[in-house]
């Protein structure tokens, strides 16, 4: 096990290989294990690394997949190499309808002998059913709980390249914080907080995690998007995907300690 790091109800460990889905917990009080199993930031032996983003979340009520990445034979070989099990899947989050989060659908309900919810934005919902008709597909448009303790944001609505986008993030609770993980941020990370804050009042953001899609601002507008997350009380951050290495470079500076690396093969044990 390496580079340890306690912060705000938060184990990350670097690294570590852990069989999530055979750890036995009891509900509600029980630690949430979210695993980065395939990304294009960080590296791990064994592990192969791509464009795109899919996290592995275990809860003593079972296991989910926020995204699945952007190549299918990446993601199956990651998951062999962690010998996490798709058929103990409950439900596949779908951040948004973007080839490098959704490309490993189709091999994970090729080789699940139970079929997993997939759950999608509600305006992209009738493409999903009828490209996977074997799926259980449900759409997805407020903010609705998932399990306990874990919800999605609802659908929120942008454009990408003059095009309507959708997408939701991964909120997970225990007592009076909470932990945001995003797939890319296409409505913009500041906006998609706020809507958090505003969704979950009182609670403390402990963590905002995954894409948060800077690659494109200046230096200036990073450091405006950093002081507006200092200002809303958010104590940790953990930027991968397509934050952009500058932006990256950027937040790791201003956040110091308060800065967490999240990346492949990372585990976050959420307690």
């Amino acid at each position: 096990m390496e580079n340890m790091a306690l912060a705000s109800g938060i184990l990350i460990f670097a690294g570590k290989r852990s069989l999530m889905a055979q750890e036995k917990t009891t509900p509600d009080t029980s630690p949430v294990r979210v695993m980065m199993i395939y990304n294009n930031t960080g590296s791990q032996p064994g592990l192969k690394g791509a464009w795109g983003l899919s996290a592995w979340v275990a809860t003593a009520e079972g296991n989910l997949l926020f995204d699945t990445g952007g190549d299918p034979d990446i993601l199956r070989d990651n998951m062999r190499h962690l010998r996490l099990d798709p058929s103990s899947l409950i439900s596949v989050i779908l951040s948004h309808d973007h080839w490098d989060h959704r490309n490993g659908l189709s091999w994970l309900l090729e080789h699940t002998a139970y079929v997993p919810t997939v759950l999608v934005p509600a305006e992209v919902r009738e493409k999903y059913a009828q490209t996977y008709p074997a799926a259980r597909v449900r759409g997805i448009t407020g903010p609705t709980e998932i399990l306990p303790g874990i919800w999605s944001t609802g659908s929120m609505a942008t454009t990408y390249k003059g095009d309507p986008l959708y997408e939701q993030a991964l909120v997970i609770f225990r007592g009076d914080r909470l932990w945001l993980l995003n797939g890319c941020s296409h409505p913009g990370v500041i906006p998609m907080v706020s809507q958090v804050k505003k969704t979950f009042p009182g609670k403390r953001i402990a963590l905002v995690s995954g894409g948060f899609h800077l690659g494109s601002k200046t230096g200036n507008e990073v450091r405006e998007i950093s002081d507006f997350l200092r200002q809303e009380g958010v104590e940790k951050i953990a930027p991968s995907h397509c934050t952009g290495e500058e932006a990256i470079t950027l937040f790791r500076k201003a956040w110091g300690n308060s800065f967490t690396a999240f990346n492949l093969g990372d585990e976050l044990v959420i307690l």
